[in-house]
Parts: C-alpha cells; sequence; structure tokens
C-alpha cells in the first residue's frame, strides 16, 4: 500500500515538473521578422511573443556589434508602440519606422493615448494629490481648494489664486494664504490657493515656479476633469508681482490672468497675445510706484492691441479714490475671465524669452541650449504657410495638428523670409505620445513636428530630410526588460541598398528612351564586359543593327 501511495506521489511530482517545463518553455521570450533582409527604407515589421506583460518591456534595433542602448539605437519603441510604456503585452508586432496615421486614425489615437496616460498618473501622483502638496527639485507648493456650481460637460475651470505676503515671515505668508483662498468666488470651477514655497519678495515667479503649476495644472486635469483651455491665474499685492510676470511667461497655459495690486518689475506685455489680460489697481496705490506702472502697462497694452486688433484683449481699472486694498471690486475680474477659452493653436504666436527661459510656448520649440533672456520669436500661420522670425535663435520646432493646418495637404515653413521647407508631413503616433510626456495636455499634443534653423538641415518627426532610416549593413532587433539593458531575445538582419530602377519605353518612330536610377552601364553581352555611359535621366537612342543590353547600377 505505502508502495503504491509512493509510485502515485513520484508519477504526480513528475507530471507537474512536466508541466512546469511545458510552461517555461512556451513562456520564452521571442522576436521573429516577416524577413531576414530588407531593402533601405522598407518597413520591418518585428513580432514578439511571450513576454514579461511589463509596460516597460522595450525593443530596439541596433547595428550589430554596436553596445545595445538607447543612444545606439537606430529606433526604439516600448512593446505597445508608445514611448512612454501604457501596457505590457506578451505578443504582439512593431512596425520601424512607424505606420503614418490617417487624420481620423490621428484621432482615435491620440484619444485612446490620452485616456491611458491620464489612468497612469492618476495612480502616480495619488499620494501628492491626497496630500495637495506638490514637491520638485526641494521646492514644496502646498496648496488649499474649494469648489463651485456645476461642472460643465466640457470639464471644470480651475481658478489658481496668488497670495501676497513676500519678504515676511512665514507667518505672515500663511496668513495672507488663508486669507487668498476665503477672496474670490467664481460662478464655477475649482478654486485653489497655493502657499508659495519661499517666504521672498519674488516668491510667485522664481525657476521653480513654472514646473510646480504646470504639474498642479496637470493634477486637475486628470484627477478632477479639469478643461486645459480653462485655467485661469489671479494675484493680489506680491501675487500681483507674480501675475506680472508668469502672466505672459505661462501665457500658453491660461485661459485668461488678472493682476491685482502689484508691481511688474522687468516683466514685459508681449506674450499675452492670445490670453485675456486683467490690470486692476487703487489709484492711490503709490507704494513701489505701483499706480504709475498700472497706467504704464495701460498704454502698453493699447498700443499693442492697436497694432494687433486680434490679439491683446485686456481690461484695466484703476479705482481712483482706492489705495492697496480695492474693497473687492477687483473681483469684478473673475466674470470677465470665465468668458475666455485658450486656444492651444492659435494663428499667431508673440514669444519673448523672460529671465526664466522655457524650451516650449504654443507650438513652438527650441532646445534649452538655444533660449536666452530676451529672445524673440514671432509666428503666423496663413492656410498653409507658416513665417517664422526668429533672429538670434539658430533652430525652432514647429508642432504640427490639423488644428492648425491640414496635415493632409502640402505646407510651406519658413524662416527669416526664406522658405526652408515644402512639402507633406506625416502623422505619427510617437509624435503624440512624446508631447503627452512633456506636457500632460492633449488639446496641445502634435501629431507632427518640424524643425529649421538658420541651415540647411530639416527635421521631420525629428529626422534629418534624406536621412536613411537605417544604413545598409547588419543588425540586430533586440526585447529589453523592464527599461534595462537585459536582452530577453534578439533576432539578426540585413539592410541592403536598394538596386536602381531601369524602364524603357519604344517610341513611335522607332527610338528607345530609357529612364534610369543611379548609373547607366551598358554591354554588347548580358554577361558584360559592362561600361559607363556618362548620361542623365532619360536618355533617348536611335535604332541601330549592334545588339546591346542596358543596366542601371548604383
Amino acid at each position: 500500500m505505502m508502495h503504491a501511495r509512493l509510485k502515485s506521489k513520484i508519477a504526480f511530482l513528475c507530471l507537474m515538473l512536466a508541466a512546469w517545463f511545458v510552461v517555461l518553455v512556451q513562456a520564452a521570450p521571442k522576436l521573429s521578422l516577416s524577413d531576414s533582409s530588407y531593402e533601405m527604407g522598407e518597413p520591418i515589421v518585428v513580432s514578439f511573443s511571450g513576454a514579461t506583460k511589463n509596460s516597460k518591456d522595450w525593443i530596439g534595433l541596433f547595428k550589430k556589434g554596436r553596445k545595445p542602448n538607447r543612444n545606439n539605437a537606430g529606433t526604439w519603441f516600448y512593446v505597445d508602440g508608445t514611448t512612454v510604456g501604457y501596457v505590457g503585452l506578451a505578443s504582439g508586432s512593431l512596425s520601424f519606422p512607424e505606420s503614418v496615421l490617417s487624420k481620423e486614425d490621428a484621432k482615435k489615437t491620440l484619444t485612446d493615448l490620452w485616456s491611458k496616460h491620464k489612468s497612469l498618473l492618476r495612480k502616480e501622483r495619488t499620494e501628492e494629490i491626497n496630500a495637495k502638496k506638490i514637491t520638485i527639485g526641494g521646492k514644496t507648493l502646498r496648496y488649499a481648494q474649494k469648489v463651485f456650481g456645476r461642472a460643465p460637460m466640457e470639464g471644470r475651470s480651475l481658478w489658481i489664486s496668488l497670495h501676497g505676503g513676500g519678504s515676511a515671515p512665514a507667518s505672515v505668508n500663511d496668513q495672507q494664504w488663508q486669507n487668498q483662498i476665503q477672496l474670490y468666488q467664481p460662478k464655477e470651477g475649482y478654486y485653489v490657493a497655493p502657499r508659495a514655497p519661499t517666504d521672498s519678495w519674488n516668491m510667485w515667479f522664481q525657476p521653480h515656479i513654472t514646473p510646480l503649476f504646470d504639474r498642479l495644472i496637470e493634477n486637475f486635469v486628470v484627477k478632477n476633469r479639469v478643461n486645459p483651455n480653462k485655467v485661469f491665474v489671479m494675484g493680489y499685492s506680491a501675487g500681483g508681482d507674480g501675475v506680472y510676470q508668469i502672466g505672459p511667461r505661462m501665457a500658453d497655459r491660461w485661459a485668461a490672468a488678472s493682476m491685482m495690486a502689484g508691481h511688474p518689475n522687468d516683466a514685459q506685455p508681449d506674450n499675452l497675445r492670445n490670453i485675456g489680460f486683467g490690470l486692476f489697481m487703487g489709484g492711490n496705490d503709490s507704494s513701489y510706484n505701483r499706480n504709475g506702472m498700472a497706467e504704464k502697462w495701460k498704454g502698453l497694452l493699447s498700443k499693442l492691441k492697436k497694432g494687433d486688433p486680434g490679439g491683446y484683449d485686456h481690461r484695466v481699472r484703476i479705482y481712483p479714490d482706492l489705495g492697496h486694498w480695492m474693497q473687492l471690486k477687483d473681483a469684478e475680474s473673475l466674470p470677465w475671465m470665465a468668458k475666455f477659452t485658450r486656444n492651444p493653436w492659435p494663428d499667431k504666436v508673440i514669444w519673448r524669452q523672460d529671465s526664466v527661459t522655457q524650451t516650449r510656448f504654443y507650438w513652438l520649440g527650441v532646445s534649452k541650449s538655444d533660449h536666452v533672456n530676451g529672445r524673440r520669436i514671432e509666428a503666423t500661420v496663413k492656410g498653409q504657410t507658416i513665417s517664422l522670425t526668429a533672429k538670434q535663435t539658430s533652430r525652432v520646432k514647429v508642432r504640427l495638428s490639423d488644428e492648425l493646418v491640414d496635415l493632409d495637404r502640402s505646407l510651406v515653413v519658413k524662416l527669416n523670409g526664406k522658405q526652408k521647407f515644402s512639402g507633406k508631413v506625416d502623422r505619427l503616433k510617437s509624435q503624440m505620445s512624446v508631447s503627452l510626456s512633456e506636457r500632460v495636455d492633449h488639446t496641445s499634443a502634435p501629431s507632427a513636428t518640424i524643425t529649421v534653423g538658420k541651415d540647411s538641415n530639416v527635421r521631420v518627426n525629428g529626422k534629418l530630410i534624406g536621412e536613411n532610416f537605417l544604413d545598409a549593413g547588419n543588425y540586430r532587433a533586440v526585447l529589453f526588460g523592464d527599461d534595462s539593458y537585459k536582452e530577453l531575445a534578439s533576432v539578426e538582419f540585413q539592410i541592403t541598398t536598394p538596386k536602381p530602377k531601369l524602364r524603357g519605353i519604344r517610341n513611335a518612330d522607332g527610338t528607345l528612351t530609357l529612364t534610369f536610377e543611379g548609373e547607366l552601364e551598358y554591354a554588347p553581352t548580358v554577361n558584360g564586359p559592362w561600361r559607363k555611359l556618362n548620361s542623365k535621366s532619360p536618355k533617348t537612342f536611335s535604332p541601330t543593327s549592334r545588339k546591346r543590353f542596358f543596366r542601371a547600377a548604383n
């Protein structure tokens, strides 16, 4: 009996081991290709199976012999075809280069990416959202919030209200913060009063404020269904100082901004072209010449509006008998601001860098090495022509969307009066994915990009025009696990030079016209000897009794 039970247990164990072995064999990651050799420019479809279902598994293409890392990759994507990695897959396929999207497919793709991106960030940022506290680079932004009215179908508004104070003990700024959350009541939306991270006179426009405010907006968009095109900023006293500065600096984030009882310091209004800007001041508020500067800005805004009637909407109220405290008369700014909705794709952009430089503004971008205080870019769109004026900037990136131009048609890009590009641009999923990873805002995410500069180099969707997707040579496709360089599977393939094309047409007069690529060669027999014929395509030959063979060669 014991012997039978032992045999039974051993048999069961053997079955378990066999099953375990089969599972291991089935789960082994594998890559496969549709072919082992491709011509330059031909799409390469890499299929994978048995992957770990980790969202950060990724596939890259590498020239054989080069160390496999992202810097050396000819191209790479996470297994879900994005540069973010939302979904882990056990099997699937990726096309290199990626597939071009139609207008309708681009809309569906962006909707899908946005849904996944929001879900990812809600999970990643749960702790800071619940704590109402954001920390970046050692600076912490705390905030209080209230909600007003019913949520519109397109999402709620967000009102960011900056407290006064400044160079004072923390207790004074805390009191100002507590006062600010009670100060205004919009008809609808989230009303948020942040606590300045520092207790200094320039508390609201130091370099750390921009990324903190970006993240604050993002958190309300992904968690509280805020409409990113209905974000407003206002501030009183030192908070007004801040609005003078970050109103223009972050104008591509605001629908409208209002400054109450502040001082502009070195701020300039150029960037306010596409938002509403309110200015509210007591006529007797003479400290630091606040009232005098308000009058100056009133003139500046009027002059800008006169010179550019399509932009610079503004409202200025200087209450003659009031001082620094305006007895809440400035609350008239809220219903005025609420009428504005941000346009993330305006047909004209004025971008002047200030002392806190940025790399992105509306649909324009520059590299970190190419932005300097005072540099100014003016960009306009008329039909399918984009004109850029950037005298002190070597390269400008243009983000493209069907909201700006029709990407089914050819477009022209000019820089400082010179045409830099003419042609069509493909919509790509990767461009949307990259944009969402840089800025959590689906309404401003491009589906294509063009980068132009002073030289002749033009990049379309990150690639130099004329640059081969992969040069001729031997390559490896490699599957890596969990954002690492640990190879899970690989497969080799070859890229070959395309064979030149040759086409012949017999004409009515008996002549032969050859159209060809590369060099035209001829020989008396099909086996040679071959000689170059120094001629350009097309080439017409008269009838002859001599037999000749022709071929096109690189």
